[in-house]
């Protein structure tokens, strides 16, 4: 998959190329970085490629599914419903309180079942599926409770089903993370995948502020991979289990130039499958990114992240 180069920033949170651990990195988030993270000057300038002319005019679900499918991301449009994309119930990040959802939940009523049908109808037809969606999003951007850009490398989950029960039990409960697992093993489940749809909103222009970079899978190689984990980040106070990643010139990044609110980017944040023989990457590490010669006056980032949870079934 070739295109143009669309920006080439600095890229926070690789590790040095040829770094090895042991064991799983621990990364304190209130420390000092991690041994071997390349930092300050050593931060490597990194092509961006434009995603919008690799992809293509797609214009038909089979080829968005194909795109995905060998890609682990597609652009989509998709003109919402929602009006209030702050109702719903919000989960405080630090504490994980759940306050009440308002009185009319459109998360809930519209955006849900938008979804679900962009999932069996665009991305995956024609497959059994369970489907599991939060009835509220993680927004982001100023006056939200994320005022923050996530501005490092990373993948939020690890490669196998062991690391997402224990993200589970990291970020919810270990009761939780337990009947997750019940569920994953039974006979009628194939593989389980998580797909995170990533969307501007209330932004009245083009995205021209911190756009969001995603990293084909297909151009990294598993040594590439560096298994790691978040501490002081966590509702429970337990490490989180991610991936972050070292330096290759080989990665492929794109980006969308000039995303619209009527765009939604899908792009796989897990998936593991019962039948593989060793761990695999089909998922995608993503990153924010400023925006090389941005207008003097764009608008702030408004976004939201809205991860769905798909059991894949075995045919009956």
């Amino acid at each position: 998959m070739t295109s143009a180069v669309f920006a080439e920033p600095h890229l926070n949170g690789y590790f040095e190329p040829g770094f090895k651990a042991a064991e799983r990195v621990l990364i304190d988030i209130a420390g000092a970085p991690a041994q071997g993270v390349l930092n300050g000057a050593e931060r490597p300038h990194v092509p961006i490629y434009d995603g919008r002319r690799a992809q293509g005019e797609s214009g038909t679900p089979a080829v968005e599914a194909h795109f995905f499918s060998d890609h682990g991301f597609v652009l989509l449009g998709h003109a919402s419903a929602v009006q209030d994309w702050d109702s719903g119930p919000v989960v405080d990040p630090t504490s994980g309180a759940r306050p009440a959802a308002s009185e009319r939940n459109e998360i809930e009523t519209t955006y849900l079942p938008e979804i679900e049908a962009i999932i069996r109808t665009r991305l995956l037809p024609g497959q059994r599926l369970e489907i599991q969606q939060p009835k509220a999003l993680l927004r982001r951007g100023p006056g939200t409770a994320n005022p923050y850009y996530g501005e490092v490398v990373h993948n939020d989950y690890g490669l196998e089903a062991d690391d997402y029960e224990e993200n589970i039990a990291a970020f919810d409960s270990d009761e939780n993370a337990r009947g997750w697992r019940q569920r994953y093993e039974r006979d009628d489940v194939a593989g389980f995948m998580v797909i995170n749809f990533w969307r501007t909103v209330y932004m009245d222009e083009p995205l021209r502020h911190m756009p969001f970079a995603v990293l084909d899978p297909s151009s990294v190689p598993v040594q590439d991979v560096v298994p790691s984990g978040l501490l002081g980040f966590t509702p429970t106070g337990k490490a989180s289990n991610q991936l972050s990643l070292r330096l290759n010139a080989r990665h492929r990044w794109y980006a969308y130039p000039g995303m619209t609110c009527d765009e939604v980017l899908a792009l796989k944040i897990f998936h593991c499958m019962k039948d593989d023989a060793a761990p695999r990457l089909r998922t995608c590490y993503h990153t924010a990114f400023p925006e090389p010669q941005p207008p003097a006056h764009a608008a702030y980032r408004q976004s939201c992240e809205h991860r769905v949870g798909i059991f894949l079934l075995t045919e009956p």
